[in-house]
């Protein structure tokens, strides 16, 4: 991808987020939106351009909590937590959006949401690179579900990252 390109897609996804902190429940069409339409083609391009932010915003926090702890399972099971939480707590819009529009992944939006929670499974200690994927996939998303439950439970303030 070109500087341009990387560039005009950043622009687009800012104007993207803007309008969902306006309105939520109304995912633009990018025909519809000069700002959208030279950048992506449909609204599962938009999706998944929203999961990769997200997910480059989660790695990059999910190894700062990492390099905090000891390594134990517990340890290791906070700092995915945390990550996530201050994922969440520093990106509402944008969690927001995928939550409310990302609900039955399709194609490419699925293989980076599972992606994602192989990830997080990984990383928490809930699973072991060892096992098949799908079960590493089950585990994620296990957890997945325990994060958004607590964020709608517990306030959490972000620790300060440096990305």
């Amino acid at each position: 991808m070109s500087w341009q390109r990387f560039h005009r897609r950043q622009q687009a996804i800012g104007f993207l987020l803007e309008r969902l902190a306006r309105t939520p429940d109304r995912l633009p069409d990018p025909r519809s939106h000069d700002e959208l339409s030279d950048v992506f083609a449909d609204r599962q391009r938009l999706l998944c351009a929203l999961q990769h932010k997200w997910t480059q915003q989660l790695t990059g926090r999910l190894d700062t909590r990492l390099s905090e702890c000891d390594g134990s399972s517990g340890d290791r099971l906070e700092a995915a937590r945390l990550a996530w939480q201050d994922t969440a707590a520093e990106n509402p819009v944008l969690r927001a959006a995928l939550d409310r529009h990302a609900t039955a992944p399709k194609g490419e939006l699925r293989e980076a949401v599972e992606r994602e929670r192989r990830l997080l499974a990984l990383t928490a200690g809930v699973a072991e690179h060892s096992e098949p994927d799908a079960e590493i996939s089950r585990s994620g998303a296990a957890l997945s579900r325990l994060l958004h439950a607590a964020e709608h439970t517990e306030p959490h303030t972000p620790a300060p990252v440096m990305v």
